[in-house]
């Protein structure tokens, strides 16, 4: 049985997929634990930004526990399984603070699809990506598939799920699919130089032009009341005030 590793600074929180032995697959245990951590973390304003990661030098995650599947009828199975993994995986991509996916080794199927939902990917260059789905007789399930065409585009999406091929790291940053391809030894330390820089900002305008970029169905009214809210906060009078007085804003 899997389970999520929470750790907790000043305004980060970090989930760790923890799976001995099953290269991090999710079952729905970890499933469940990961959105009861996901309403934590969106109802607390002390959380700035949200790392979730496998274990430290391992894989991210191998994908959906497959020995999870062969009791499910297959009602039980679209119901419990997919449906459910699609609502917790939408939560995780609207939540309001910014998400980072750490990946260091292997990240497949599910584990992908999962790592797509965050708002940031940054990859050891050890890591390796892949959609297997199609050579068990099924597909990505969990929106794996449109996700990444927003990503890369149509046409290496389609490449990488009806090929099933495996894609390095280095393919990985030039397609897009992630943000940075880090050396193995410097890892730790560029994942902690972005963190950094998420959590320096203002919270309440990240929180908003992260729904601008993700969520808003209309732009038009969206950007107005928008800024109109940030207009008057307190995140504004630090900001401005900082830049006339040439010091960093301090939120």
């Amino acid at each position: 049985m899997g389970q999520i590793i929470v750790q907790r600074s000043t305004h980060v929180l970090t989930l760790e997929l923890s799976n001995p032995g099953k290269a991090n697959a999710l079952d729905r245990d970890m499933l469940a634990q990961l959105d009861a951590q996901l309403a934590h973390a969106h109802g607390d304003e002390r959380v700035r930004a949200l790392v979730l990661r496998g274990q430290r030098g391992g894989a991210f995650s191998s994908g959906a526990d497959i020995r999870e599947w062969a009791p499910m009828r297959p009602e039980e199975f679209a119901r419990d399984w997919i449906g459910y993994g699609n609502a917790l995986f939408d939560r995780f991509e609207s939540l309001r603070c910014p998400t980072v996916a750490a990946i260091e080794g292997l990240c497949f199927g599910g584990g992908l699809e999962l790592a797509l939902c965050a708002d940031l990917r940054v990859a050891s260059r050890a890591a390796r990506f892949r959609f297997p789905e199609l050579t068990l007789g099924a597909i990505p399930g969990w929106h794996g598939g449109p996700r990444l065409a927003r990503l890369v585009g149509r046409g290496r999406a389609l490449e990488a799920v009806l090929t099933a091929g495996e894609i390095d790291a280095g393919t990985a940053q030039a397609w897009g699919l992630v943000n940075s391809a880090c050396a193995t030894e410097s890892f730790e330390r560029d994942l902690q130089a972005l963190v950094d820089r998420l959590t320096r900002v203002s919270p309440r305008a990240a929180a908003l032009a992260k729904a601008a970029i993700v969520g808003a169905q209309d732009p038009a009214a969206f950007y107005p009341a928008a800024t109109l809210a940030l207009r008057g906060s307190p995140d504004a009078e630090i900001g401005i005030r900082a830049f006339y007085n040439k010091t960093a804003a301090v939120f």
